[in-house]
């Protein structure tokens, strides 16, 4: 059993971390004493409000959502930004590292990674319009999946698009955005009716299959498997043969 005084010193020193400087709290009868206080001679309270000052926090409803259907859809800008302005709300996605067990060792077992997944789906919801033409516009980019005569299926590369999901703050400037790659929309949500109510139908949903998603800041609109190919074609080509 390690003694007291090295079991100390052990937190101590994990707690000292070279890169994180450590949040001390003074304690009553020691010099500096009145309030939750810093290495940096700032209380707790003032660094958590110096750095929410800087760095912000995001709020649920500043947010935007562009929707690149597939070129076949042939719908213009004014649909698509009458989408983007009818966008009720919008789930971005995760993605999880899949793990298999490793029982090949002594002791307990370890689960290692064995892939990457992400949602199956993402839900947007939009205010719903008179005449019902942002729903109509998802079934006829469903209908670019089947053949309505025969039910055959149509190749996946004729029907999926792109989402892309903006972070905006205050002045409602972009400081993060996501590209959902390899989107269609599985489901079109159903509206009950009902003769017991007269409220209007405020907003439908639709549940987007997709791939996976990426950075934009970092990888812009472009897939990252193509900049990674490109990047290994140019060291190639530098080589000497």
């Amino acid at each position: 059993m390690v003694d007291t005084t090295q079991a100390q010193a052990n937190l101590d020193s994990a707690f000292a971390s070279p890169t994180i400087r450590p949040v001390t709290i003074p304690v009553p009868g020691v010099s500096g004493f009145g309030g939750a206080a810093s290495t940096s001679g700032l209380s707790v309270i003032d660094q958590l409000r110096s750095e929410l000052g800087r760095n912000g926090t995001p709020q649920l409803n500043r947010f935007q959502a562009n929707i690149n259907p597939p070129a076949m859809l042939g719908e213009g800008a004014q649909t698509l930004r009458q989408m983007m302005i009818r966008t009720h709300s919008i789930l971005l996605p995760g993605n999880t590292l899949d793990t298999a067990t490793d029982s090949n060792i002594y002791g307990p077992d370890r689960a290692i990674v064995s892939g990457i997944s992400f949602a199956d789906s993402v839900q947007v919801k939009f205010y719903m319009d008179e005449k019902f033409d942002i729903r109509k516009y998802f079934q006829q980019w469903q209908k670019l999946m089947y053949n309505e005569g025969t039910w055959n299926l149509k190749y996946y590369s004729e029907y999926i698009g792109t989402l892309d999901i903006f972070v905006l703050n205050r002045d409602f400037k972009p400081t993060a955005g996501y590209r959902i790659w390899e989107a269609y929309p599985s489901t079109i949500g159903g509206i009950e009716f009902s003769m017991e109510s007269s409220d209007i139908i405020k907003d439908f949903s639709v549940d987007f299959n997709f791939r996976y998603w990426s950075d934009i800041s970092e990888h812009g609109t472009e897939q990252p498997t193509n900049k990674q190919r490109r990047l290994a074609a140019s060291i190639a080509d530098n080589e000497p043969e």
